[in-house]
C-alpha cells in the first residue's frame, strides 16, 4: 500500500516537469518561435497568391467559385493582418521585453500568442485544396427572358390559365397552343413558363426555336446548353440518346418548342414519348391547329385575338394616345378608333400601326389616310387567315415613304427566321447596292438611322443582351425580324423586287431548277453545306448574293462557269461560319468579270492568293475577316473606290503594313497585329509603320487597329463601339513612328499595355510626346508600371496652362494593374480636368492612396468601380462628393485598408485618415441619382455612407453588402447630436428601393440607424446570410415593405415587431435560421398591420424555438397561399394554433382557398398540423408530405367545438399527391381521403397508421416521388 503514494506522487513530478518544459519553451525559444512564425506566414502567403490567381481564372472563365475558397481567402487575411499586428507589437517591446527590462509574463504571453498563431497558419495552409475549386455557372433558361412591356388580357389570361392547368395536369404530356402570326404566342408561353417555375411546377424550363426548317442540331444544343449537359457524340442519334437519358433522370422538366409548322419527332431530338413518367412535359406553339393534331396535343389550347376594347387599349400605348385629350376631341378620337379596328385584335399589327402612327396624333389627314390604307390593301394571294395582318404590316411598310429605307427593310428578310443580323453586316451590303451614297462615314451614319427607324416602326426589333438589376441590356449591334414581318417582307418582295431564301435544300438543286433565274436577291443558308458550286448562275437581275455555309474540311470548289450569269451583281457574300476550321477555297477567272461588284465578303477562308481582288475596279468593301492568305497584293492601291478593307483576325504570311500605309483612299480600316512567335511578319508595335512623316491617310474616318500581343482575347475587344480604336502593347512614345502618334491624335477610343519609355505620367510625359490627344473619349492603362500618376502639374506654368485643354473629351478612364501608381492628380488641380468624366474604373492599384484631389468637380460621372486598391484609406472628400450628381453605379471590392467611403473634408490640407467623421445635415444632397451601391471584401469599414445622406437616394434599387468584419450599419450614425435633432422623427423615405442582399457581415447591428422612421415601398428582396448580430430589432419603426422574396436571419427576436407592416405585394416569405423566433405574428399583427393579400410562397426552416406559424385568425390574411414549407423546427407542435376565437369567422368561409401544397420534414415535436375545420376548407390541395415527425399522432386535429357535424365533406377532393415517411406515432390522418384520385402515394415507416389508409392507398399506384427542395 505504501507503493501508492508514492507512485501517485511520481506521475504528478513528470507531469508538472513535462508542464514546465513546455512552457518554459515561450521564454527560452523566442527567436525559434518567430522564425517559424514568419515561415509560416510567407508559406501561407505564397499559398494564397496562388489561390487568388486560380480564382481570377475561373471568374475569366464565367464558372463560379466554390464558396469555401472565398471563405479560405478571406480567413487567411484576416489570419495574416492579425500576424502583422502581433510582429508589430513584438517590435515596440524589443528593447525591453526581449532584453530583462520588461515583466516576463509579458515575453511569456506574446510568444504563447506566436506559437498558437503558427499553429493557425499551419492548419489554413493544410485545407487549401478545394474539390471542386470552382464549376461552370449554370445558364438561365426561362428567367433570361424578360417580360419587357407583356400584360394580360382577358384573351391572354384565359390562354394562360388553361396553359397553367394542363402543365399541372399529370395525363397531359403534350400541350399546344395555337394562334395567328404575330398574335404574342411566343411572349405568353415565356411568361407562363416563368410562371411555371416560380410555383415550382418544374425544375428546369427549356426555351427554343423550331421554325419552319428545323435544325435537330440546333435545338440539341440548345437544350443541352440550358441543362449542363456536354454532348460529346458525334451523330444526331448518339445526341438524341444521351439528351433522353438527361431528360428522363427524375427532374421535373418543360421543354417550350417555338414556331412549330410540321410533325416534329420527338425522339430525334432526345425528348422521350413517355416522358410524363419521369417528369418532362412538352408545350409547343404553332400558327397551324393541325400541327396540335399531328403532334398528339392531349391539350390544345387556342390563343384568340384581343377584343375590340383590349386592342384599343394596346393601341393606346404604342400609338400614345392620351385618353383624355382624345376625348375632348370626338371626332378624332372616333378616326383613331376605326383605325384600330382595322388592326383586328392582332398584337403585332397593333403595335406596328400603332407605332407608324405615334406623334402624329393632331394630323388628321395622316389619320385618314392610314385608314383607307388599311381598307384597300387587302392582298388576295395569301391565307385568308393572315390578309389581315399582312394589310396592317404592309401600312408599316408604305409609311416609311422613302425608297431607300423600304429596300434595306426588304434586305432583312434575307436571313433566316430569328436570326440575329450584324448591323455592320448589313451596312456593308446596303453600301455595296447603292442604297446609300456619299463618303463611308457618311453612308454609315444615315444608315444606323434607317435601322433605328425600322426598329422605331417595330419592323425590326433589338436583339435582347442580359438583363441586370432589373434593366434589359441589349444588342446596339444586332437586329433580328418578328418571323410574321419577315413572310410579309418576302410577300411584298415578290411583287417586284424578288428575293429567295434558300433554307432547306443545296444551292445546286435551286440553281438547276431556274428558280433564282429573276431575282433579285439570293440568300442560302442550307446547314448541311456544299462543297461545290458547279452550275451557272443564270440571274441576269440578281444584286445580292449571300452564300453561308459550315463547313467542315472539304475544299470548296467554284466552277469557272459560276459567275459568268451575274453581270449585274453588287454584292457577294462567301462566309464560312466555321471560323477557326478553315477550309481552303479555289476562286474562277469568271469572278474577274464581276465588273460592278461594290462589297465582296470573304470570311473564315484559306483564301492562298488574292490576287483576283485587284481586277475589282468598282469595289468599295473588302471584308477579309478570319480568313488566311499570303499577302496583300500591291494592285489594291490602284483600286481608287476602296473605302473599307476589313483584315480582322487575319493570318497573312507576309507582312501587308507596306502596302496599306500607302492605300490613302481608305475610310475605315480593320485589323491586327497581334503576336505571334512563328509569325516573321510582328515588329515592334511603335514602329509598325515605318519612319517616313508623310504617311498619313487623309480620308481615313474609322478604325480599329490592335499592334502588339492582346492581353485579352480579340472578342472582349472587339465589343467596343467606337469609331476610332487603338490598342497598342508596349507602346513607347519617344520611340513611335508619325503615322501611330497621327493615329493616337485622332483615336477617340486608346488603349495602352505597358507603356514605357520614362513615362512616369500621361500628361505632360505621354501626351506632349505624342502631340496632343484632344479627341480621345475612352482610355485604358494596363501594366502600365512606370506611371505613378495621370496628371502631374507640378512642372511650370506653361505646362498648366496647357493643361486646361488636355483631355477635353475623356469621358472613360479605366486604370488596371499599375503597380506605381500613387494618386490620379499631383500638384495644383484644374477644376474642368474631370468635368466630363462618366466612367472610372481602377483595379489593382495596390499603391494608390488618393483618388480625387480637393477640390474637384466630378459633375458628370456616372459609374465608379474600385477593385483590389488594398492602400486605398477613403474614397471621396465630402467636396468631392457633392459634386457626383450624375452618380448610378458605386461598387467598391476588396479595398481591404478602406474606412471611410466620404470623409470629412480638411480646409488645412492635412491627412484625413484619421480625423472622426462629420457629416452636415445638408450632405442629403449627396448621390441623388444613385442607383445601385455594392460593396465587398472591405474589412475596414464600420458603415457605408452617413444616415443623413439617406435623404438623398431618391433613386437607389439595390444595395449589395458581403465580407465587411468590421461593419456595424449600412448608414451610420453621425457624431453631431444636434444637427440630427431635427431628423429625430423624419420619415426617411427609399422610395426605388427593390434589392437588400447582405452576406458575412459578423458585426453588423442593422441597416440604419434606429433613430430613423425609414419607409421602402418598392422592396422586392431581402435578404442576410451569416449575420448574427443583425436583427429586426435594429429595423426602424415603420418597417414598411412590398417584398417579393425575403430571407429573414439568425438571432431575429422572438416575433416580427409591433408595427412591422407588410403590403400586398409580398409573394414570397422566407424565414431560414432564426434560431431565436417563438412566433411569427401575434393576433394583433395580424389583424391590425398585417396585409398578405398576395402571399404565395411561405418557408419556415430552421427555427428552433418556434411554437407555431399562425394563429386562427389568418385565415382571412392568406388569400393567394399555394405552397407551404416547414421544415427543422424542433419545437414546433402545430402548424395553426387555435386560440378559441374564430372571430366571426363563417363555417362556411375557406381558409387558405388556393394552398396547393403542404410539406413539412423533420419536426420532432408536431403533434398535428391543424383541425379538422381547416381541413375542411383546402379545396385546391394537391400536395401534402410529411416526413420525420416522430411525435405526430394524428395530421388534422379533432375535438374543437366548431368542428363541422357528420355528413359534410372534409376530405382533399383534388389531393394528387401523398407522403407520409417516418411517422412512427402516427395513427389516424383525422379525414377521409379520396383514394380513387391520389396519384402518388408514399408511406413508409409508419407502423401505427390505421388500416384504411393502408387499403386507400392500396388501390393507387404506390411508388416513389421525387425528393422535394429541402431548406438548410
Amino acid at each position: 500500500m505504501t507503493e501508492i503514494p508514492f507512485s501517485i506522487a511520481a506521475k504528478v513530478s513528470e507531469h508538472l516537469v513535462n508542464l514546465t518544459i513546455r512552457q518554459g519553451q515561450y521564454l527560452f525559444r523566442v527567436n525559434k518561435i518567430m522564425r517559424n512564425l514568419e515561415s509560416e506566414k510567407k508559406a501561407l502567403a505564397s499559398t494564397h497568391e496562388h489561390i487568388q490567381k486560380r480564382a481570377e481564372e475561373a471568374t475569366h472563365k464565367a464558372e463560379k467559385v466554390n464558396y469555401d475558397v472565398s471563405v479560405w481567402l478571406n480567413e487567411v487575411m484576416e489570419h495574416i493582418k492579425e500576424v502583422e499586428k502581433l510582429e508589430q507589437e513584438i517590435l515596440v517591446h524589443s528593447n525591453s521585453c526581449f532584453r530583462g527590462q520588461f515583466h516576463i509574463i509579458n515575453r511569456y504571453i506574446l510568444c504563447k500568442q506566436m506559437k498558437k498563431k503558427t499553429e493557425d497558419l499551419m492548419q489554413l495552409n493544410k485545407k487549401c485544396q478545394f474539390e471542386p475549386f470552382s464549376f461552370p455557372a449554370p445558364l438561365p433558361d426561362i428567367e433570361h427572358f424578360s417580360s419587357g412591356n407583356f400584360e394580360y388580357f382577358k384573351s391572354t389570361r384565359l390562354a394562360a390559365d388553361q396553359l397553367l392547368e394542363a402543365l399541372q395536369d399529370d395525363s397531359s404530356y403534350i400541350i399546344g397552343l395555337y394562334g395567328m402570326g404575330g398574335s404574342g404566342k411566343t411572349t405568353l408561353v415565356k411568361e407562363v413558363g416563368k410562371k411555371a417555375k416560380e410555383l415550382k411546377l418544374f425544375d428546369h424550363v427549356l426555351f427554343t426555336t423550331v421554325s419552319q426548317s428545323p435544325n435537330i442540331t440546333k435545338i440539341q444544343d440548345e437544350l443541352a446548353d440550358l441543362l449542363g449537359l456536354t454532348l460529346d457524340e458525334k451523330s444526331e442519334a448518339g445526341k438524341a440518346r444521351r439528351i433522353s437519358i438527361r431528360l428522363q433522370s427524375g427532374e421535373r422538366i418543360l421543354i417550350i418548342l417555338d414556331d412549330v409548322w410540321a410533325k416534329l419527332n420527338l425522339e430525334d431530338i432526345g425528348i422521350p414519348v413517355d416522358g410524363n413518367l419521369k417528369g418532362c412535359k412538352v408545350l409547343l406553339t404553332t400558327r397551324r391547329q393541325e400541327v396540335c393534331n399531328l403532334m398528339d396535343c392531349l391539350k390544345r389550347i387556342p390563343l384568340y385575338l384581343l377584343s375590340e376594347e383590349e386592342a384599343w387599349s394596346l393601341f393606346q400605348k404604342h400609338a400614345d394616345i392620351d385618353a383624355v385629350l382624345s376625348s375632348n376631341l370626338p371626332s378624332n378620337l372616333q378616326l383613331q378608333r376605326e383605325v384600330c379596328k382595322e388592326c383586328k385584335g392582332l398584337p403585332i399589327a397593333i403595335a406596328t400601326v400603332g407605332s407608324s402612327l405615334k406623334g402624329k396624333l393632331s394630323v388628321v389627314d395622316e389619320w385618314k389616310v392610314a385608314l383607307q390604307s388599311l381598307r384597300d390593301s387587302k392582298p388576295v394571294d395569301v391565307d385568308e387567315g393572315v390578309r389581315d395582318a399582312f394589310s396592317c404590316l404592309k401600312l408599316s411598310y408604305d409609311y416609311l415613304k422613302r425608297e431607300d429605307i423600304k429596300l434595306l427593310f426588304l434586305i432583312c428578310s434575307m436571313f433566316p427566321e430569328d436570326h440575329e443580323i450584324p448591323v455592320d453586316d448589313l451596312i456593308k451590303y446596303a453600301v455595296g447596292l447603292g442604297i446609300c451614297e456619299g463618303s463611308f462615314d457618311f453612308a454609315s451614319d444615315r444608315l444606323r438611322i434607317y435601322v433605328n427607324r425600322l426598329v422605331d416602326s417595330c419592323l425590326l426589333m433589338c436583339c435582347e443582351m442580359n438583363k441586370c438589376d432589373q434593366i434589359i441590356h441589349y444588342k446596339k449591334d444586332h437586329v433580328k425580324m418578328h418571323d410574321m414581318v419577315r413572310d410579309v417582307a418576302l410577300w411584298i418582295a415578290s411583287k417586284d423586287r424578288a428575293i429567295i431564301v434558300n433554307l432547306a435544300r443545296n444551292l445546286n438543286t435551286s440553281i438547276e431548277s431556274g428558280a433564282i433565274k429573276d431575282c433579285y436577291a439570293l440568300s442560302s443558308w442550307y446547314n448541311n453545306g456544299i462543297d461545290k458550286l458547279l452550275h451557272q448562275l443564270d440571274a441576269p437581275k440578281l444584286e445580292i448574293l449571300l452564300i453561308n455555309l459550315f463547313v467542315q474540311s472539304i475544299p470548296l470548289e467554284l466552277s469557272d462557269e459560276s459567275f459568268q450569269g451575274l453581270k449585274e451583281l453588287k454584292v457577294l457574300a462567301l462566309v464560312n461560319k466555321n471560323y477557326y476550321q478553315k477550309v481552303a477555297i479555289s476562286f474562277p477567272q469568271s469572278l474577274q468579270l464581276l465588273t460592278n461588284l461594290r462589297t465582296l465578303r470573304l470570311v473564315g477562308w484559306d483564301l492562298g492568293d488574292i490576287s483576283f481582288v485587284v481586277s475589282l475596279k468598282r469595289l468599295e468593301i473588302l471584308d477579309l475577316q478570319y480568313s488566311n492568305f499570303k499577302e496583300l497584293p500591291n494592285g489594291i492601291t490602284m483600286l481608287d473606290k476602296l473605302k473599307l478593307l476589313d483584315l480582322s483576325q487575319c493570318r497573312i504570311e507576309q507582312s501587308c503594313l507596306q502596302v496599306i500605309r500607302r492605300c490613302s483612299q481608305l475610310e475605315e480600316l480593320y485589323g491586327f497585329n497581334y503576336g505571334d512567335c512563328s509569325s516573321p511578319r510582328i515588329m515592334e508595335p511603335y514602329k509598325c509603320f515605318g519612319d517616313d512623316d508623310d504617311v498619313i491617310f487623309p480620308n481615313l474616318q474609322r478604325f480599329k487597329l490592335y499592334l502588339g500581343p492582346l492581353m485579352r482575347s480579340p472578342s472582349s475587344e472587339l465589343l467596343s463601339s467606337s469609331k476610332r480604336l487603338l490598342y497598342v502593347n508596349g507602346f513607347n512614345p519617344s520611340a513611335s513612328d508619325a503615322f501611330l502618334k497621327y493615329l493616337l491624335q485622332r483615336t477617340f477610343d486608346v488603349r495602352l499595355y505597358g507603356l514605357h519609355g520614362g513615362c512616369k505620367n500621361i500628361f505632360p510625359a505621354t501626351v506632349q510626346a505624342v502631340g496632343c490627344m484632344n479627341e480621345m473619349t475612352h482610355l485604358l492603362l494596363n501594366f502600365c508600371s512606370e506611371l505613378e500618376c495621370l496628371v502631374d502639374s507640378t512642372s511650370n506654368s506653361d505646362d498648366r496652362i496647357l493643361l486646361d485643354a488636355t483631355l477635353p473629351k475623356l469621358v472613360e478612364l479605366c486604370l488596371e494593374r499599375i503597380d506605381n501608381l500613387k494618386e490620379l492628380w499631383r500638384g495644383p488641380f484644374l477644376h474642368c480636368f474631370f468635368e466630363k468624366l462618366q466612367v472610372l474604373r481602377m483595379v489593382c492599384c495596390n499603391q494608390l492612396h488618393r483618388i480625387f484631389p480637393q477640390p474637384c468637380n466630378m459633375q458628370s460621372l456616372k459609374k465608379l468601380s474600385i477593385i483590389q486598391c488594398r492602400t486605398l484609406t477613403s474614397v471621396f472628400p465630402m467636396s468631392v462628393a457633392r459634386t457626383l450628381v450624375k452618380l448610378e453605379y458605386l461598387i467598391i471590392k476588396e479595398c481591404s485598408e478602406l474606412r471611410y467611403i466620404i470623409n470629412n473634408e480638411q480646409e488645412d490640407g492635412t491627412d484625413t485618415e484619421d480625423v472622426t467623421v462629420h457629416i452636415p445635415y445638408n450632405s442629403h444632397e449627396i448621390f441623388p441619382e444613385l442607383r445601385v451601391l455594392t460593396i465587398s471584401s472591405c474589412g475596414n469599414l464600420e458603415f457605408i455612407l452617413p444616415n443623413s445622406c439617406i435623404e438623398g437616394l431618391l433613386k437607389l434599387r439595390k444595395i449589395e453588402i458581403s465580407l465587411a468584419s468590421k461593419l456595424k450599419y449600412i448608414f451610420g450614425q453621425c457624431k453631431n447630436e444636434d444637427q440630427l435633432s431635427c431628423l429625430n422623427s423624419a420619415k426617411m423615405v427609399l422610395p426605388h428601393l427593390e434589392e437588400i442582399e447582405l452576406e458575412s457581415l459578423p458585426n453588423l447591428l442593422g441597416i440604419f440607424s434606429e433613430n430613423y422612421h425609414l419607409s421602402w415601398e418598392c422592396l422586392k428582396k431581402l435578404t442576410w446570410r451569416n449575420c448574427p448580430r443583425l436583427s429586426t430589432n435594429s429595423s426602424p419603426n415603420n418597417f414598411n415593405f412590398a417584398l417579393e422574396n425575403q430571407q429573414l436571419p439568425p438571432n431575429t427576436e422572438t416575433h416580427l415587431g409591433k408595427e412591422c407592416f407588410l403590403n400586398s405585394k409580398l409573394e414570397k416569405l422566407s424565414f431560414l435560421n432564426v434560431h431565436d423566433l417563438r412566433f411569427i405574428w401575434t393576433a394583433s399583427t395580424l389583424t391590425q398591420t398585417l396585409r398578405l393579400q398576395h402571399l404565395q410562397y411561405l418557408t419556415v426552416s430552421r427555427c428552433r424555438k418556434l411554437k407555431s406559424i399562425f394563429t386562427s385568425v389568418i385565415q382571412r390574411c392568406l388569400p393567394e397561399l399555394v405552397e407551404l414549407y416547414v421544415g427543422n423546427c424542433e419545437e414546433l407542435e402545430e402548424i395553426v394554433t387555435e386560440d378559441g376565437k374564430y372571430d366571426n369567422v363563417s363555417i362556411a368561409q375557406t381558409w387558405f382557398p388556393k394552398l396547393m401544397r403542404i410539406e413539412v420534414r423533420r419536426c420532432s415535436k408536431l403533434k398535428s398540423l391543424f383541425s379538422t375545420v381547416i381541413a375542411g376548407k383546402l379545396p385546391h390541395l394537391s400536395s401534402l408530405i410529411i416526413v420525420d415527425a416522430p411525435q405526430l399522432k394524428e395530421i388534422f386535429r379533432h375535438g374543437n367545438e366548431t368542428d363541422p357535424v357528420d355528413g359534410e365533406p372534409l376530405f382533399f377532393q383534388n389531393l394528387k399527391e401523398l407522403r407520409l415517411e417516418e411517422l412512427t406515432s402516427l395513427v389516424d390522418v383525422g379525414v377521409k381521403l379520396p383514394s380513387k384520385k391520389i396519384c402518388k402515394v408514399r408511406i413508409h415507416e409508419c407502423p401505427n397508421i390505421g388500416s384504411s389508409i393502408v387499403d386507400s392507398a392500396s388501390s393507387v399506384n404506390r411508388g416513389t416521388t421525387n425528393e422535394s427542395k429541402e431548406y438548410n
